[in-house]
Formats: C-alpha cells, structure tokens, sequence
C-alpha cells in the first residue's frame, strides 16, 4: 500500500534512523588550516589530563557542575575539527568554530535527556554548525539578491543617461519603474541603500 510521505520529511522505519545528508563542505585554506592547527594547540593539552568521557557524563547526570565544565573542555577540540570539517564558503571558519562552542555549552545546559553521551552531544554540536551555514547562506543569498538590484538599477540608469551632452537628464521613481519593469517601492530601497533616493 503507498503511503504518502511528508515532503521534505526523511522517510523512517521502526528499525532504522533517517540517514544523515553527507554536508558537502568548502576545503581549508592555508591561513584556516594554520589558524585551526593553532587553535587545537592549546586545547589538547587540557584534553589529555581530563577523565573518561564516560565518567564525567555519569557525574553530569548527578547534577556535578565539574563535570559539565570538565566536559565542555574536553569536547572543546572535537567541536572545531567538527566545524573544520563542515566548513562553509559562506562563513569564516573563525565564526563557524565560535557557534560550535555555542552549541557544545548550550547543549551541556540543557535538561532533557536526563542521560547525555557522546553521540548526542556531537549531533547537538553538528545541529549548531549546520544551523549557522544555513542561515549564513541565507543571508549571503539576500545580499547578492539586493547587489544585482542596485547593479541592475544602476547600469539602467547610466544607460538611459549617457547619451544625454550633459548627462543631466532625470527620470521619476514611477517612470524608472516603467523602464525597469519593477516595483516602484523597490527601487525607492534600491535607491535608499545607494543615496540616490531623490524623485
């Protein structure tokens, strides 16, 4: 029998999780590699000289507020080559790193589940990064939107300027709009973020 399926929603059974998107990430640059290597030196120390994983998410579980810290410190280094490796053109490395530590610490705050490990704080960890490459991606995708508006509105401007003798000749927002085929209210924006917002 078909079952219709949620759109956008992984298929899932009772035996098996919804696989996982392989993150298709941006390679390091010289100067990401050198400030990432720079980076885990000074946090693998403190690793080494921590207890087992294990013991302090017992102790987390019984409330010890050591073992939460201890935990962050230790998760510290496994939250950057996470973000290294999930990394993004469209964020600094730096950045991703930060919001990596973001979800490590907010994560070890949470209440639920009672009984924390490994393999769900990392996913926590990945939950972060993913979330901040997709919203930094969003981002990046509205600014190029609105520079091809400006660039589009000001190369048809020059266009319809240029072959005036004194390059004097003006046009209304409501004329441009005609010329331009677009919004009227949109190219006021358009016309506001490049100071040029005169009727």
């Amino acid at each position: 029998m078909y079952k219709r399926q949620i759109e956008g929603l992984p298929e899932k059974t009772e035996d098996t999780e919804p696989e996982i998107e392989e993150e298709v990430h941006e390679p390091l640059t010289k100067e990401e590699e050198e400030y990432l290597n720079e980076y885990l030196e000074g946090l693998t120390k403190t690793e080494k000289e921590m207890p087992e994983p294990s013991e302090l998410f017992r102790k987390l579980a019984e409330g010890d507020a050591l073992a939460q810290m201890q935990l962050a410190q230790y998760y510290l280094p496994h939250a950057a080559r996470m973000a290294a490796k999930m990394n993004s053109r469209d964020i600094f490395l730096a950045d991703l790193i930060q919001e990596a530590n973001v979800g490590l610490l907010t994560a070890l705050e949470e209440e639920e589940p009672a009984h924390k490990d490994e393999t769900w704080l990392l996913g926590r960890i990945r939950f972060s990064i993913r979330q901040a490459v997709e919203e930094q991606s969003q981002q990046k995708f509205r600014d190029d939107y609105l520079v091809s508006k400006v660039e589009k509105l000001e190369s048809a401007v020059k266009e319809l300027t240029e072959d005036e003798e004194d390059g004097s000749l003006k046009f209304s927002i409501d004329e441009l709009a005609v010329i331009l085929d677009m919004d009227a209210e949109e190219i006021r924006d358009v016309l506001r973020l490049t100071g040029d917002d005169k009727d």
